[in-house]
This record gives C-alpha cells, sequence and structure tokens, in this order.
C-alpha cells in the first residue's frame, strides 16, 4: 500500500542517509523559505493573519517569524506559511507544479521550536517532508493541477504531515493514520489565484500537516488506502494517475536533487518568469523605452495562460499573476522586484498604457507541453519604426539548469529579511542558517527571526 511505503521511508531516512547533494540543495530552499516568509511578515495579508492569530489565542509555543509573539504551534504554522508565501517568492517544483517547501518548512519550525530540535533534525525532516509531497506529485501531476486544485496546499500538506511524523517520532501505523487524516484536510483551489487566500492555502496546509501527525500520535485513526482507495485522494482528486510513481523512486533520488527546485529571482508567479528575463534583456540590449513600443508578443506555454489570469490587475497580489503587468514594469524599470508590487507602479500611467500593447498567446510550437511545471516563453518586441527583437528563454534564472549562485541566494535572503529584521539580526540569522547543522537548538534561530 502506497501509505505504508510512504512511512517505511519516513521511518528509515534520517540526516546519515540522506545524500549530501540533497540536503545542500534542501538547505538552499529551506534558507530561501525563511527569506520569503520574513518578507510577508509585514504584507497585509501577513498583518492580519498574525491579528487573527492573537484574538483567537494560543499557548506561547512557536514563534511568528517578524513578530514579536509567540502561538500554539499549529496557529505559528498557518501563519508562517501564509506570510512566506503571500509575495509569492518562494521555491517551485516542477514535479508540484506548486510550492514544496512554504507548506512543509513552517511546520518543521513550528513544532521544531516546540521539540527543541537540533539544525540538524531540522534539516532532515525538511528533506523528507519535500520529497514525499514531490512523489505524491509524480502519481498525480498534471491531471491533478489541471482540475483546479492548488497542489502547494493540497499535496502539500502530506509532506507537512510527513516532517511532522519525523519529528515526533511517530510509529509506521501512526504515520499511515496521519497521511490519511491529512488526506481528508487536504484542500485549495486555484481560483483563488491573485488574492490573499491563495498564501493561506500554504498556511493551512502547514498547521494541518502538524494537526493530523499529532492527532495520529494520541492514537487517532484513519484509513490505510488514502491513495489508492477507490474513494481516495488519487481516485477523487486526480482521476489520472499512477499511484506507482509515488513510491518506486522514493528518495533515489530526492526530488531537491533531480529534477530540482526552482528558487525565484522575482516575486512575481513562477509562470511569468522566463518571459521576464527575456523582456529585461531586450530592453538592457537594445536600451529600450516604453514610447518606442508597439507591440511586445509573448508566447507562453499551457500553463502559463491559465494561471496569468489579470491583465489588467487592479491590486498588487493581481499584479504578481498579469503577464502583462509584469513585461510592462520589467520593460520600463528593467527590474522585477518588490518595489515594483505596489498600488503606485501598478496605477503609473506609463505601465498602464505599455501592458496594453502586451499580447499574451499560447506558442503553437509550446502547446504539447502541457501542464510539466516548465514556463517556456518567445518574447518579440516590436517598435514603431518597424524594428523587431526576439528572445526565447526556456530555463529562467533559478531554474535547476541556470540556478542562482550562492551569493545571490544569501542576497536575496538579506533583502526578504530586510523587511522585518534589523541589520544584525539579519547577520545572526544568515550565520545560523549557513551554518544550521551545527545548531543545537532552533529555538536560538528562531529568537531571532521573531525581529
Amino acid at each position: 500500500m502506497v501509505s505504508q511505503e510512504l512511512a517505511k521511508f519516513i521511518l528509515k531516512t534520517d540526516y546519515q542517509n540522506i545524500p549530501t547533494a540533497a540536503l545542500q540543495k534542501a538547505k538552499a530552499s529551506l534558507i530561501d523559505s525563511v527569506g520569503t516568509m520574513l518578507a510577508g511578515a509585514k504584507e497585509d495579508a501577513g498583518s492580519i493573519i498574525v491579528r487573527y492569530v492573537e484574538k483567537i489565542g494560543g499557548a506561547p509555543a512557536a514563534s511568528l517569524v517578524g513578530h514579536k509573539i509567540k502561538s500554539s504551534v499549529y496557529n505559528a504554522a498557518m501563519a508562517n506559511g501564509t506570510m512566506g508565501h503571500v509575495q509569492d517568492y518562494d521555491d517551485m517544483s516542477p514535479t508540484l507544479i506548486g510550492h514544496p517547501s512554504i507548506s512543509v518548512l513552517p511546520a518543521v519550525l513550528a513544532l521544531g521550536e516546540e521539540q527543541k530540535i537540533s539544525g540538524e533534525k531540522m534539516l532532515s525532516a525538511f528533506t523528507i517532508g519535500i520529497e514525499v509531497e514531490c512523489k505524491i506529485g509524480r502519481g498525480t501531476i498534471p491531471q491533478h493541477y489541471e482540475n483546479g486544485w492548488h497542489p502547494t496546499a493540497t499535496i502539500g500538506i502530506f509532506g507537512a504531515a510527513a516532517a511532522s511524523a519525523k519529528i515526533l517520532g511517530l510509529s509506521e501505523q501512526e504515520i499511515i493514520y496521519a497521511l490519511g487524516i491529512a488526506g481528508s484536510e487536504s484542500s485549495g483551489l486555484r481560483e483563488n489565484f491573485g488574492t490573499m487566500t491563495k498564501p493561506f492555502h500554504a498556511g493551512r496546509a502547514a498547521a494541518k500537516g502538524i494537526m493530523s501527525a499529532m492527532l495520529a500520535k494520541e492514537g487517532f485513526t484513519s484509513t490505510p488506502k488514502i491513495f489508492e482507495g477507490k474513494a481516495g485522494f488519487c481516485k477523487v482528486m486526480a482521476v489520472e494517475y499512477d499511484e506507482n510513481k509515488i513510491i518506486d523512486r522514493l528518495g533515489n533520488p530526492f526530488d531537491v536533487e533531480d529534477p530540482g527546485f526552482t528558487i525565484k529571482p522575482y516575486p512575481t508567479c513562477g509562470a511569468a518568469h522566463p518571459a521576464i528575463d527575456a523582456v529585461i534583456s531586450l530592453s538592457m540590449e537594445h536600451d529600450l523605452k516604453a514610447d518606442e513600443i508597439q507591440q511586445i508578443k509573448c508566447g507562453t506555454v499551457p500553463i502559463g495562460k491559465d494561471v496569468l489570469v489579470y491583465p489588467k490587475p487592479a491590486t498588487p497580489l493581481e499584479a504578481k499573476f498579469s503577464m502583462e503587468y509584469c513585461l510592462a514594469v520589467a520593460l520600463i524599470e528593467r527590474k522585477v522586484g518588490f518595489p515594483q508590487f505596489s498600488d503606485e507602479k501598478i496605477n503609473a500611467p506609463e505601465i498602464k498604457q505599455l501592458l496594453e500593447k502586451v499580447d499574451m498567446y499560447l506558442a503553437p510550437e509550446m502547446s504539447d507541453l502541457g501542464y510539466r511545471g516548465t514556463f517556456n516563453a518567445d518574447i518579440k518586441i516590436v517598435l514603431k519604426d518597424g524594428k523587431e527583437y526576439s528572445k526565447r528563454v526556456d530555463h529562467g534564472l533559478g531554474d535547476p539548469v541556470n540556478p542562482l549562485t550562492e551569493e545571490e541566494l544569501l542576497g536575496k535572503y538579506s533583502d526578504c529579511a530586510a523587511l522585518a529584521l534589523d541589520s544584525e539580526k539579519i547577520k545572526r540569522s544568515k550565520e545560523m542558517l549557513s551554518g544550521l547543522e551545527k545548531l543545537s537548538d532552533i529555538s536560538l534561530l528562531m529568537d531571532i527571526l521573531r525581529g
């Protein structure tokens, strides 16, 4: 049975038998995700979820990143996961067609802080969690995604439950129960993309993953066939699936190593990234100006057409899911960062005029790529004087084929952390994260991350 095989994998896998390369890649994603939590701590969605947590209360067991408060492990995971996804700046997995780390790491941080686990155990539990969710994605994607589900939430909960089970030391039977409980708590719809509810998906998945493991540890039961059962996760939420693909390559290799994760260079939906790369490159190379542009033609893949659904965004969150906006601001400002997603920029006349000239279409030569978690883009910029400039990008910056350097990763972390921490705490947290394996108790790190 699938749950039994997953449980055996979780039980037998420890820091010592995870390949070094996989641990290194996972650590990079872990650092990146802590940064995105800090980046989202003061955003509207982050502030609202923190106020909600304060109102409902909870024993002060775990830290809310970027805020000087603690709450229950459930509440902390929910808040930190929401904050970590609100900028849409966290890593991506082509296997999952989603964000693997931000549903798992908040559970590891919250439960790990309460349990006072070491940095080594934190990294191994996180690596196990993201491996489990990605392999579930391998067996159910792309159909699950095409049906309208948001895998960061719906599959991420299993990763959070797996990591939590590892931290709590659950038995094989208890892990099976935890996965079964998580299956009934799995939800998250793509219709909410471009709203505050999308990042909330990640927070709820993290929190419910903890809940599933904690209930199982207390003896709460569930089906042992949550994946392969005739009314189970795969049949109901994917329809077309291959349950063998979930278990036949568990840890061999770890997904974080192969095919690897994308660490984002821009705080926007990843489906726009290769196109942004192309437009920035062409704009800089030819010194393009907005008033010279007749049209920006953007050929994209099917998933790009389906998720970038705001041609005329009205809010910063909608702008993150607008190819038109992203390319307009990329050409004019030649960068796409936090300052580019503000009400001021969205309402700037020059940007509003240019986005009207962006034509996003399904490129015929890319139509057969389907939903594979790749975001290829073919850009043609036509000037009013008839000149044309073209560029195709298949692997954007941050892609496993075109990864960020360690310096770029840590630079991104510093930029994110600066939105919530002072310079000394940025320095100390970066040192702790870089030397995570030597950390005896992650609560020392969490104390700093509260700001």
